[in-house]
């Protein structure tokens, strides 16, 4: 039997490693994934690395259980490799993770590792796995949790630890309503994402590092993988996203709470396929984004049904008075939480507005223009005149109007 480890044990013993013989160490690492073969998977790894064969015999065991509809391991590129004596030749390498969830990736998408690899008596051997220099995706939960829980439906493949596995079970079937919501009120044609990768936990350190996203001031994130036709993630637009949500709030809650955050999270997860992400716009849309996941997540209610911090709709807008202008994207993403809040409430509220002075199927339209063209000066502006034909400062000023005679 071929195994990852002894792959390359037939090549040159001295000298620098060359990207032929990783080529045919990572295939062989990628039929061992497929083939269902722990041990091969593991020969890749240096046998006197106890702590780092038990993290991959973690994350082969978690592999195992997510339904990839390709998963493979591929070269990305190298440093070092040189080498003055016959069995130590070492390189850093980029490693990329191809893949593609069954359900949820409209095409693969790739994370990334950076391992050490050296030149063993038997072959090549990686001696450590750490963080790529440009994070892609990594940790992903697999990478990070200990018997990680996975439990599948139509629309939604969820992952959970052990702090939120119960929860996890419990809610399975609300999180595939909650996906079928969004699908349902989506008008907007053809190419969303066709499901949903959802992590929970409520451990803060694990939430906040899964996939590097580090958003401190938030309890539900998504992230946007990039493709693996596009490794160098310079433009284009992003084939499908993960979502990560501490559920820490949710646990001891009315479960409408919980479908709250699942439906906003699934609503930018749903439409992220559309966005031009391949630069900065230099015109603030973040109310477009936020406004709008948040408006579809809780378009069910009416206004005298919605809450902010504690207080009835009425009573929060009246403390904080009409805007004077759309939220920038600072406000909307500021790290003050009580400025954040505020950004959020008054994007929502511009896209309730929108949706009664035009229709919803308008806003849907609007925030696919301004998705399509987030890299425009004048996104917003545009999708203002060609689609709700009207001006950012008209716009803004009736709304600012029916807010006070609304709300």
């Amino acid at each position: 039997m071929t195994t990852a480890g002894s792959a390359a044990g037939s090549a040159k013993a001295g000298g620098s490693i060359t990207q032929s013989e990783l080529d045919a160490f990572l295939a062989a690492h990628s039929t061992a994934l497929k083939g269902k073969d722990r041990a091969a998977f593991l020969a890749a790894v240096d046998p006197k690395n106890a702590d780092l064969l038990k993290q991959q015999g973690q994350l082969y065991d978690n592999l195992q259980k997510i339904p990839f509809a390709s998963a493979a391991y591929r070269f990305g590129s190298m440093d070092g490799g040189e080498s003055t004596f016959a069995q130590g030749a070492q390189a850093t390498v980029a490693v990329n993770f191809d893949h593609q969830i069954t359900g949820v990736d409209t095409a693969p998408v790739e994370e990334q590792y950076r391992w050490t690899v050296v030149r063993g008596a038997t072959g090549l051997q990686v001696t450590a796995v750490d963080a790529p220099t440009n994070r892609r995706g990594y940790p992903a939960p697999w990478d990070s949790i200990a018997n990680l829980t996975v439990l599948t439906r139509k629309h939604v493949v969820i992952m959970a630890d052990d702090t939120s596995s119960s929860f996890a079970k419990s809610r399975a079937d609300a999180l595939e309503s909650d996906a079928q919501y969004d699908f349902a009120h989506w008008t907007g044609g053809t190419g969303t994402a066709p499901g949903f990768a959802v992590f929970l936990t409520s451990n803060r350190d694990t939430y906040e590092g899964i996939y590097d996203q580090g958003r401190d001031e938030s309890v539900g994130v998504t992230v946007p993988m990039p493709a693996v036709s596009d490794p160098s993630s310079a433009g284009g637009t992003y084939p499908s996203s993960r979502i990560a949500i501490d559920t820490t709030h949710y646990k001891n809650l009315d479960p409408a709470d919980a479908d709250i955050i699942f439906k906003h999270e699934m609503t930018h997860a749903m439409i992220d396929p559309f966005e031009n992400l391949s630069g900065r716009s230099e015109q603030d849309h973040l109310w477009v984004v936020e406004g709008f996941a948040e408006w579809e997540s809780q378009r069910m209610y009416s206004p005298t049904e919605l809450l902010y911090d504690g207080d009835t709709l009425h009573a929060y807008a009246t403390k904080h008075g009409a805007p004077k202008a759309l939220p920038t994207d600072a406000q909307v993403y500021s790290s003050d939480s009580d400025a954040s809040s505020l950004g959020y409430f008054y994007s929502h509220m511009a896209m309730r507005y929108m949706a009664g002075k035009w229709s919803p199927e308008k806003v849907d339209q609007f925030v696919l223009y301004v998705y399509k063209n987030a890299t425009s000066a004048t996104c917003v502006d545009d999708a203002m005149k060609n689609v709700l034909s009207t001006t950012t400062d008209q716009f803004t000023q009736g709304y600012a109007s029916w807010y006070r005679s609304s709300l």
